[in-house]
């Protein structure tokens, strides 16, 4: 763990430096989106607020000012034209705030156990987010089915072989996951130039396709156009939490997750309906062959049923206008997530 934050560290620190002269302060008389979190809030944290919040709200959004925020957040003011940072000692007219202030517009909290405790939809919950990247690049197109199940991802050992998985949520981690696929006879382990030439020769379209990132992925921007051609995604859970930008991805664009987190997403999955589930090692060699010998029209059913739920609770989220609405955020911090 110390190896992997030291990891985190240095890839922060060079992202300041290429990027802190983009970094903006607001100095206009318009009303403003303001937030203002606390200092564990993730990165990826603020960019999901940043992303949704842009969807309904065309005002620029003026975040608290701190040195910690600035490094962190740099990369993003080159990225997205409508953020800013708060002079310190200056004022702004806000038009929403969105801070954990019991008096804020939006009064934010990360309490997400309340999601995946119940099987029921919460409104009061914020949509997560497909990776930053997707949003940036609006190009949604699709092809053909050509591919069994797919599974990409890191597979590292010294960052996926712990018991943060299991010990706090009780779920097998990626690790053990990634072991026992790869015994089953129908997997075929590739890179993501392979994958692209030869994806319409049908070698794929009965088999699960293995594409490990230290083997070469696929550019990020082209991700969803290749993942589209998948009838199933295999998704195991990620280093601390068991959430991944990957089942919003591949629910987007049509392609039906096989998950151990149903519960994690906002209402539940459903197996059978909208997902295929397994809990114990001992299920994934069944799910497997189950998934791969489904019905053409069992298949379509369930694609139908994936595009209607991400579009009903991920594609778009209203904001609560009512004043001091509560809004529980993941937060990807294990003080915030058990």
């Amino acid at each position: 763990m110390i190896f992997i934050l030291k990891k985190k560290i240095l890839k922060k620190l060079k992202e300041f430096r290429l990027n802190y002269s983009c970094v903006r302060y607001y100095n206009q008389d318009n009303p403003v989106i303001y937030v203002n979190l606390n200092h564990r809030t993730k990165v990826r944290t603020y960019l999901n607020l940043f992303f949704r919040i842009h969807e309904v709200y065309k005002e620029p959004i003026v975040i608290k000012f701190s040195l910690l925020r600035m490094i962190f957040l740099a990369k993003w003011f080159n990225e997205l034209d409508y953020i800013y940072f708060k002079k310190p000692f200056s004022k702004i007219t806000k038009l929403k705030t969105f801070s954990h202030h019991k008096k804020a517009d939006f009064r934010v909290h990360y309490n997400y156990k309340k999601i995946y405790s119940s099987h029921h939809y919460q409104k009061d919950a914020l949509p997560y987010i497909m990776h930053p990247a997707n949003y940036l690049n609006s190009d949604s197109n699709t092809l053909e089915k050509n591919i069994g199940i797919l599974i990409s991802g890191n597979f590292d050992e010294k960052i996926y072989d712990t018991n943060v998985i299991e010990h706090n949520f009780g779920l097998l981690n990626r690790w053990e996951i990634y072991n026992e696929i790869v015994k089953h006879k129908k997997v075929l382990s590739i890179s993501g130039d392979e994958l692209v030439k030869d994806l319409f020769t049908g070698c794929f379209k009965n088999n699960l396709v293995l594409m490990k990132w230290q083997s070469g992925a696929i550019p990020t921007s082209k991700w969803r156009y290749y993942l589209s051609s998948a009838d199933f995604i295999f998704c195991a859970p990620g280093m601390t939490m068991p959430m991944c930008h990957n089942i919003l991805e591949a629910m987007s664009v049509g392609v039906i997750p096989i998950l151990n987190y149903p519960h994690w997403l906002n209402p539940s999955l459903e197996n059978d309906l909208n997902c295929l589930v397994y809990k114990n090692i001992s299920d994934i060699n069944f799910i497997i062959d189950k998934a791969l010998s489904m019905s053409d029209n069992k298949k379509n059913e369930m694609l139908k049923n994936v595009i209607e739920y991400y579009k009903s609770y991920y594609e778009k989220y209203v904001f609560n206008e009512n004043k001091n609405s509560d809004l529980i955020v993941l937060n990807e911090n294990i003080k915030d997530l058990v």
